[in-house]
């Protein structure tokens, strides 16, 4: 079975997410109607159909079709999670953000198409990756980041909240090994998280052995040192850091504890 569309067609034999396909289909749809509308062009060089246009002297280039064999699942020629964007020639390493559900790689195709479809655009929804197209004025316009003010590490608490005894979490969590637990700890700018996660366990120190093997971040110093503990976030499936010194509640294996500054 395939599909044909002005960027090629694609066969989709062996996708079984009908839902998935038809929004796949969607979005390529969207960005023909996006192309007869803006200042894209067309392009077959080399056999390979892409969408070209010059934003401030440098050319932009955009694969729609390999968008959808990214999302479909099918052989594509860039790597999962990567837009198929092309500056000056040059894969730009264009990807969505980290945190879950992920777009589909065909409506971002779409949105940059959008993003630099005429002459005017803002600069400040352009990728870092590709604010090598903007002009020295449009950089100097873009707003400067915030800096995150610096807490100091194991310092005590000042916001008067009440919290489990440290030496019982700890103990409650060593008990139970590898099970998932469910707590909320403050952080140390004093506001409070709410967490799913798993310990993860390693030694600070170790050397040569590889981070698969480990389950370890690299880290520059011991978390325990700062009453804090690794831990692999169920939700989002990154690392984090937990203050075991300010759970104000925590519930592993059918236990629940919690203090009268936890908040629900």
């Amino acid at each position: 079975m395939m599909f044909k569309t002005q960027f090629g067609t694609i066969e989709y034999n062996g996708v079984s997410d009908t839902k998935r396909l038809h929004a796949v289909q969607r979005a390529l749809q969207w960005c023909e109607t996006i192309l007869r509308g803006s200042a894209w062009e067309l392009n077959s060089d080399g056999g390979q159909i892409s969408i070209q246009r010059t934003v401030n002297g440098n050319m932009v280039e955009l694969l729609p079709l390999e968008a959808a064999k990214l999302d479909l699942g099918l052989a594509a020629s860039f790597p999962m999670h990567h837009l198929p964007v092309f500056l000056n020639g040059e894969h730009a390493c264009v990807r969505s953000r980290r945190s879950p559900p992920r777009p589909l790689h065909t409506d971002m195709v779409a949105s940059m198409m959008m993003l630099f479809g005429f002459e005017e655009f803002s600069p400040e929804a352009v990728p870092k990756t590709l604010h090598g197209l903007l002009t020295e004025a449009q950089l100097a316009s873009l707003p400067q980041p915030r800096r995150r003010s610096r807490t100091q590490p194991g310092q005590p608490s000042t916001s008067g909240r009440a919290f489990l005894s440290e030496a019982q979490v700890l103990e409650h969590l060593a008990q139970n090994g590898n099970r998932i637990f469910e707590g909320q700890f403050e952080r140390r700018d004093g506001t409070l998280r709410s967490i799913r996660a798993r310990v993860v366990d390693w030694e600070f120190g170790v050397e040569d052995i590889q981070e698969s093997e480990a389950q370890r971040p690299p880290l520059l110093y011991n978390p325990r040192d700062y009453h804090l503990t690794l831990v692999t976030d169920m939700d989002l499936g990154q690392y984090r850091l937990v203050a075991t010194d300010r759970m104000t509640s925590l519930t592993v294996d059918g236990q629940y504890l919690e203090t009268e500054s936890a908040e629900w």
